[in-house]
C-alpha cells in the first residue's frame, strides 16, 4: 500500500497498524465492510498540490491522470501515484464575486477533454487536458440549454451531454446535443418517481442508461436514453443497501453502480437493477474510513477513486472481484 499523508503521525499511525491486523484477520463484525485502500493522497491547503475539501475526481482514459475539483474554484490533474502535476482554476461568478465559483462534477471525454460542471455560473465548460478552455455551453436560466445550480456532467455513448441541477425549485436533467442544442428535459422538483430533489451526481452506462444521485430524496433513479424511468431505488437509513444523501455514482466495466453515500460515510455498490452487493467505509479519519464523501469514480482497470471530501484527500481501492 503507498500512504502519501505527511500529517498523520504518532499515535493514529499505531491506531491504524491495530485496526488493520484485526480487520484483516477477520474479526469483529464491525469491521466486515472495512477495505484497505490502495493510495491516500491529499494534504489540507490552497497551494498546488494540495486539497480543500475534494468534491469531484476523475480519470483520464488511459488511467495515468486523476482530475480533482476542490472549494477553491480550480481543477488540479495528478498522476496514477498522487502526486501533482498542474492544475488551473474556474471562473469566478462575477455576480458574486466574493465567492468562489464551486464546480460540483466533472467528467473525462473518450478525446480526453474535461467536461465540467460550472455550478454557480449556470453553465458547463469543455477544457483541454492541459486546461485551455474550448468552449462553454448554457448560462444562467430556467428554459432550454439554461441552467440552474448545475451540478452533474455525463456523456452518453454517442456524445450527447447529460446534465442534473437544481435551484428555483428547478430540479431536473437536460440532454443536450454535442453542440449544446437542448434535446430534452426529464423531471421536476418532487419526490415522486421521475422527480428529483437536490440531484448531485449522475453517471451513464454503455447502452445509454442514466443514473442519478437523487440526494435528498436518499435514492438512485435511472432512465434510459430518451428520459423514460426504468427503475428506482434505495430509502432512507444507516443499514446495509440503505442511503442517506448519495452525492454521487460511478459504473465500472460490470455494470455495477458505486454510490457515494454522504450522509453514511461509505461507499455502496448496487446492481444495475438496485440489487445491494457490499459497502465500505464508515466515519473516520483512518485509511478505509471517510468523512462526508461527495465523488466517487472508477478507472479503467477497476480501481474506485473517493473524494473523501472532509478529510481533504483523495483514497484509492483495488478493484472489486469480477462478478
Amino acid at each position: 500500500m503507498h500512504f502519501r499523508r505527511t500529517w498523520w503521525t504518532g499515535l493514529g499511525r499505531l491506531a491504524w497498524v491495530a485496526l488493520a491486523a484485526w480487520g484483516f484477520a477477520g474479526c469483529g463484525a464491525g469491521l466486515a465492510d472495512y477495505r484497505s485502500p490502495t493510495l491516500i493522497f491529499g494534504e489540507p491547503g490552497e497551494h498546488p498540490g494540495r486539497l480543500r475539501m475534494p468534491r469531484a475526481i476523475a480519470c483520464s482514459p488511459d488511467g495515468r491522470e486523476l482530475y480533482v475539483l476542490d472549494r477553491t474554484h480550480r481543477v488540479q490533474v495528478f498522476d496514477a501515484s498522487g502526486r501533482y502535476r498542474r492544475g488551473w482554476q474556474t471562473p469566478i461568478p462575477p455576480r458574486i464575486p466574493s465567492t468562489v465559483s464551486n464546480p460540483r462534477h466533472l467528467c473525462v471525454a473518450p478525446d480526453g477533454r474535461l467536461w465540467l460542471a460550472d455550478t454557480h455560473n449556470g453553465q458547463i465548460i469543455v477544457y483541454e487536458p492541459d486546461g485551455r478552455e474550448v468552449r462553454r455551453i448554457g448560462r444562467p436560466g430556467r428554459g432550454l440549454g439554461e441552467f440552474a445550480a448545475v451540478t452533474g456532467v455525463a456523456l452518453d455513448p454517442q456524445g450527447n451531454l447529460w446534465t442534473c441541477e437544481y435551484g428555483g425549485r428547478q430540479d431536473r436533467l437536460q440532454k443536450l446535443d454535442p453542440r449544446g442544442r437542448s434535446l430534452l428535459t426529464v423531471g421536476r422538483r418532487g419526490s415522486a418517481p421521475g422527480e428529483f430533489s437536490r440531484p448531485q451526481g449522475l453517471a451513464v452506462d454503455r447502452q445509454g442508461r442514466v443514473y442519478v444521485a437523487d440526494a435528498v430524496n436518499h435514492r438512485i433513479q435511472v432512465f434510459g436514453p430518451d428520459g423514460v424511468l426504468l427503475t428506482v431505488w434505495g430509502t432512507r437509513g444507516h443499514a446495509r443497501g440503505q442511503l442517506t444523501y448519495p452525492y454521487d455514482v460511478a459504473l465500472d466495466r460490470y455494470g455495477r453502480v458505486y454510490v457515494a453515500d454522504y450522509g453514511n460515510s461509505r461507499i455502496s455498490v448496487f446492481t444495475r437493477e438496485g440489487q445491494f452487493l457490499t459497502s465500505w467505509g464508515r466515519p473516520g479519519r483512518a485509511p478505509g474510513e471517510f468523512d462526508q464523501p461527495w465523488g466517487v469514480g472508477v478507472d479503467p482497470t477497476g480501481n474506485v477513486l473517493v473524494a473523501d471530501t472532509q478529510n481533504y484527500r483523495i483514497q484509492k481501492f483495488a478493484p472489486l472481484p469480477p462478478p
